[in-house]
This record gives C-alpha cells, sequence and structure tokens, in this order.
C-alpha cells in the first residue's frame, strides 16, 4: 500500500521536471560592448587662418660658469622655480682660493718693491740737495719708484679679478624664473661659457610659430590674434604680435615670428603645442569628429554621445569634410565623450563600455 502511494507521488514530480526541461532557457542579458570613444575638438570660423606653434618664454637663457672647472653641486632640477640670487651649482673652489692666495702675495710683494723704491728716491734726493749726485740720477731713481708703484697696481687690480673670479664658482639664478634644462651633472669639467641650465626668466609665455613667406604680411595685418593650447582646446586666449624675423630660415624659407600671449602667465606649461589663428570670427558651435562617428540617417545625422555607459544620438550637421575628420555643427562640448568608430552598429539606449582613444591634434 505504502509502495502504491509512493509510486503515485513521484509520477507528478517526474512529469513537471520533464515539462521544465522543455520550456526555452530564459534569455541572458544583453552584453556590454566595448566601444572607442573620443572627445570633439572644438573648431573656429571657416575664414580662420592657422599657424601652429610651441610656447616658449619670453626670455630664455642658457646659464654657465664664468669661470672653467669642476662642478661640485648641482642645486636645482628641471621644472624647479628659482628666485633671484639663488646658487644653482657650485665649483670646486680649490684652485680658485690657491688663485686668490698667490695674487695676495703678489700684491705684498710690490708694495714692498714700491716701499724700497720710495725709500732710495728720497735718499738720492737728499744727495743731489748736498751737491754729491747729478739729477740724472735722481730721475732714474724716480722712474724706478713711478715703475714699482705701476706694477702695485697691476697687481692689485688682478687681485680684484682673481677675487671676483672666485665669487664666480657659484653659478646664480640671473632672476626668478624656471629652470627648463639640466645640461650638466656634479662631477663633470666644463669650460668658461659652458651651459649647465636653460633658464626661462619671468612668468610672461608667448609662441613661437614658422610663417611661410607669402603669409608673413597676413600675419601683420591680423587685426585680431587668438591662441589655442592643444592641451586646453576648450579655452581661447588673446594673443599679440611681438615680433618678426626679417630674415628666413635658408633651408626652410620660414619667418621665426612670436606671438604674447596676452591673459596667460605661468600656469601655462613651456613646450606646451599651440595654435595662433588669424581669424575674423570664432564660432563655438563648430567641432571636428572623426568620419566614422557619423552615424543616423541622411537627413538626420548624428553622432552617438557615451553618458553613464548608455547611449544617446546628439544631432549633428555636417558643415564640411576633411581628411582629419568631419566639421558639424550642433549641440556638443569638448568635454562630451562620443562614440568614435563603428557608429552605425550603436543603437539607443545600447549598454557600452567606453574605450578613450587617443588622437593626435589636428589643425582647424
Amino acid at each position: 500500500m505504502r509502495q502504491r502511494s509512493l509510486v503515485k507521488t513521484l509520477i507528478p514530480a517526474a512529469a513537471l521536471l520533464s515539462l521544465a526541461a522543455c520550456q526555452p532557457p530564459a534569455p541572458d542579458a544583453a552584453p556590454v560592448r566595448p566601444v572607442l570613444v573620443e572627445h570633439p575638438q572644438p573648431m573656429l570660423g571657416e575664414s580662420s587662418d592657422v599657424l601652429p606653434g610651441v610656447v616658449h618664454a619670453r626670455e630664455e637663457a642658457d646659464l654657465a660658469f664664468r669661470v672653467p672647472g669642476k662642478i661640485l653641486a648641482r642645486r636645482v632640477n628641471a621644472g624647479d622655480s628659482v628666485q633671484a640670487g639663488q646658487v644653482l651649482a657650485t665649483l670646486d673652489a680649490q684652485d680658485a682660493q690657491l688663485n686668490v692666495d698667490a695674487a695676495r702675495a703678489s700684491v705684498g710683494a710690490a708694495e714692498a718693491d714700491a716701499k724700497l723704491a720710495d725709500a732710495e728716491l728720497q735718499r738720492y734726493r737728499d744727495l743731489l740737495g748736498k751737491g754729491f749726485i747729478s739729477q740724472s740720477a735722481v730721475d732714474q731713481r724716480q722712474n724706478q719708484a713711478d715703475l714699482a708703484h705701476a706694477k702695485l697696481e697691476q697687481a692689485r687690480a688682478n687681485q680684484a679679478v682673481v677675487v671676483n673670479q672666485s665669487r664666480y664658482t657659484s653659478l646664480l639664478a640671473p632672476k626668478a624664473g624656471l629652470i627648463t634644462a639640466v645640461i650638466g651633472e656634479a662631477g663633470q669639467v666644463v669650460g668658461a661659457g659652458q651651459p649647465v641650465f636653460r633658464f626661462a626668466a619671468g612668468s610672461e609665455r608667448e609662441v613661437l610659430v614658422h610663417v611661410p613667406e607669402g603669409r608673413v604680411e597676413t600675419l601683420r595685418k591680423a587685426e585680431k590674434l587668438v591662441v589655442r593650447l592643444w592641451a586646453r582646446p576648450d579655452h581661447l586666449y588673446a594673443g599679440r604680435l611681438r615680433e618678426v624675423n626679417l630674415q628666413a630660415d635658408p633651408n626652410t624659407r620660414m619667418h621665426d615670428a612670436r606671438v604674447t600671449i596676452v591673459d596667460g602667465g605661468a600656469d601655462i606649461d613651456l613646450g606646451t603645442t599651440a595654435a595662433v589663428i588669424l581669424g575674423e570670427r570664432v564660432d563655438p558651435s563648430l567641432f571636428l569628429v572623426p568620419l566614422s562617428s557619423i552615424a543616423g540617417t541622411q537627413l538626420q545625422p548624428g553622432v552617438w554621445a557615451v553618458e553613464s555607459g548608455t547611449t544617446r544620438l546628439v544631432p549633428v550637421q555636417p558643415v564640411r569634410y576633411l581628411e582629419t575628420g568631419a566639421v558639424v555643427k550642433g549641440e556638443l562640448t569638448p568635454q562630451m565623450t562620443i562614440v568614435s568608430a563603428g557608429a552605425q552598429l550603436v543603437v539607443p539606449g545600447q549598454k557600452v563600455e567606453a574605450v578613450e582613444r587617443q588622437r593626435p591634434g589636428q589643425p582647424s
């Protein structure tokens, strides 16, 4: 009886298990797809003319010792800010001190010779008064005394030079500024005037550009200059032309020109890539995007913005196409993240994993 009851219980359970096995599996969650992304690059008006360049300090110089010697210590590193009169490096002062001692001894010897010559001259004058010697003998002693005093002045001047040179064993910062490069190291023997540091004085920054011969007048006559840093593409600085080298480079036929960044200072890193824009207007709604980022339809193109791991189509209007990408107008910002490749395979609201793609800065 108990066996019949157990069979009645197991048969329905087995049937339920069979039905469950026949059901289709629950659909898996949509996988998160990795996509290449980048930021839209701000552009300028179509009438703009752009000159690429590099940020430099207004005053730049190579610092060197004024005397030869062996570098004993280096006190600063590249990138350090220094104050006027700060010790940057020192030479081994042993030889300099020996030269000072020798010069001091030479002065002492010259003083003794001058004192003896004065005493001899006085004795000869006394003898001349008594009629024991002639005037020519006195004149000869006078000449020797004058020569001894001249040698004394020479020795004193040489001592002053040697003392000054002993002070030159310390290389001092000429004014407040920044050490941009270290050329000499401790233990190295350097000659007088051999560069040890590269130094940028002050906080004023300017852009060095190379201008083709046919565009020099355009630069000079530009009513407005704008500077854009590739490191800060969303910020534009006012520029002012400071100088144009009239002598073109014999190899490139380019003229060096320096454009001062009027509203920028020490916060702008030296060596930063920049562009000087000679333009009548700036259009903040123009951006450069990769050609492969354009999606949507022919009637309504757009780019995919990635926000919190989800895609959203932002409508754009293509303005022109370049070898480096498409210039579009739309509600974009330099901080926005857009899909830069495979945009036609993306759908609205898709979960994606953004992978940043670095692309070189492109001229406007």
